[in-house]
């Protein structure tokens, strides 16, 4: 069977692992696969991402089908717009928080879900036989532009004005959630202040993935702002980081607690991924929630199988009352509010948690059998209590500490994440498993 699906969606470097024909052809695929109707086609801001809507809306043409362009959005957006829309699919082309030079393409079913696993292997078959044909009509290319203002009148009309104004810090990641973000929270009564929101394929000030070394410069920025918290967005905004007043990076973990507390949820189901750390389970428990992991990249689907109240991984919340899809910018609405009625909240979590989290990422492509094998020797003189395959290797010791290998599925890097409530441990487990990565070249 063809392979085409990652982690989430299809991403390449432009014009050279993804061309113009290889989206068209992926494209096409789904209308077959999907049947008559209109598709929601939007795009962040890489050079190459319009080029390549119009190659998904012309493959939607050709099958005679019509192609509604959202335009310039963020990917939540998309999401939104698809199901607001009532679009068989939508197609977001954006490679989220990836490097400049690649590309990319989300796609979402009509409740604005990212498709889950059972219907991509259904598309990568129809991929794999040649016999579609193109239809005897072409379909309509309709522009839509009042997406985001439906958008962001939709999310302003879920929070109350707030009566406590924080002053915001937000950096857009030169994407286009500087179209949104900051309007939102302005609605919502806020002080703000933009940072990296005018759009732009070259990423000028930092690289649209929010790890704290990208972060460097905000983050040293933030206490000459005078602001009460900062939050940074990827490339597309379905992830979200938050700062504090003096620029410290808050682990996502006191972030996803947060989203869950303004939630006020107490019963169902809250679905994590493998490498959300185990404080995010504890207080999900502690809220009268049942935890139930997931791959990363798929909480979304296992929340929407299971009737779940809330999912999450590492930056990125889903909130169902509001939709099944990872936004970052709904969370940003959710936990300000929270912050500004709650003004100690933020300093007495961060006491709380004793859980220490690390994540590394490191430019190697590994032999996952190899790296498992040595991950199994190396590791097993601390006391391994568990193994767990549900998404890469993960390895639990006795006093619950863990280390977790993941080869990404969007670029040629392999994550390590690890975590304990020892500092001294939680290095040995860093260096641990550096070596094991390194080794397994």
């Amino acid at each position: 069977m063809v392979k085409a699906f990652g982690t989430a969606g299809v991403r390449g470097i432009f014009n050279q692992t993804q061309t113009p024909e290889q989206v068209y052809r992926f494209a096409e695929t789904i209308v077959f696969a999907s049947g008559k109707g209109m598709y929601g086609v939007g795009w962040d801001g890489r050079k190459a991402s319009a080029l390549l809507a119009k190659t998904v809306a012309s493959a939607v043409s050709t099958m005679g089908s019509d192609a509604q362009l959202f335009g310039l959005v963020p990917t939540p957006v998309l999401a939104f717009g698809t199901r607001s829309r009532s679009c068989v699919v939508g197609f977001c082309v954006t490679a989220s928080h990836n490097p400049a030079e690649f590309s990319g393409v989300k796609v979402f079913n009509r409740n604005g879900m990212e498709l889950p696993k059972l219907d991509e292997e259904r598309i990568e078959r129809a991929m794999a036989v040649d016999v579609m044909k193109p239809s005897g009509r072409f379909g309509q290319i309709i522009t839509d532009e009042g997406v985001i203002e439906d958008y962001v009148q939709a999310v302003v009309s879920r929070y109350q004005r707030v009566s406590q104004p924080l002053r915001i810090a937000v950096d857009c990641a030169s994407g286009p959630g500087g179209l949104v973000t900051p309007t939102i929270l302005k609605l919502l009564g806020h002080h703000v202040v933009p940072v990296n929101a005018q759009v732009s394929w070259r990423f000028p000030a930092r690289p649209p993935e929010p790890t704290a070394t990208n972060l460097a410069d905000f983050t040293k920025m933030v206490p000459s702002l005078g602001v009460d918290v900062a939050f940074a967005h990827d490339g597309d905004a379905d992830r979200l980081v938050m700062a504090d007043s003096f620029g410290n990076i808050v682990p996502d973990s006191i972030l996803t607690i947060l989203a869950l507390r303004g939630l006020d949820v107490h019963s169902g189901t809250a679905v994590i991924s493998e490498n959300t750390s185990t404080v995010v389970a504890e207080e999900a428990e502690r809220l009268g929630l049942r935890v139930q992991r997931s791959r990363v990249g798929k909480t979304f689907a296992v929340m929407e199988a299971e009737g779940g109240v809330f999912a999450a991984e590492p930056s990125k919340v889903v909130d169902p009352r509001w939709g099944p899809w990872e936004d970052g910018i709904n969370a940003s609405a959710l936990v300000s509010g929270l912050l500004s009625t709650e003004r100690g909240m933020l300093g007495g979590v961060m006491r709380e948690v004793q859980w220490r989290y690390k994540q590394t990422n490191l430019r190697v492509s590994v032999k996952m059998q190899v790296l498992v094998e040595k991950a199994r020797e190396s590791f097993k003189k601390l006391k391994i209590s568990e193994e767990r395959t549900l998404d890469g290797l993960k390895l639990v010791l006795d006093d619950g500490s863990w280390v977790m290998f993941r080869p990404s599925g969007t670029e040629p890097i392999t994550r390590l994440y690890c975590e304990s409530k020892d500092p001294q441990t939680l290095e040995a487990l860093v260096q641990l498993g550096i070596q094991c990565i390194e080794s397994s070249k």
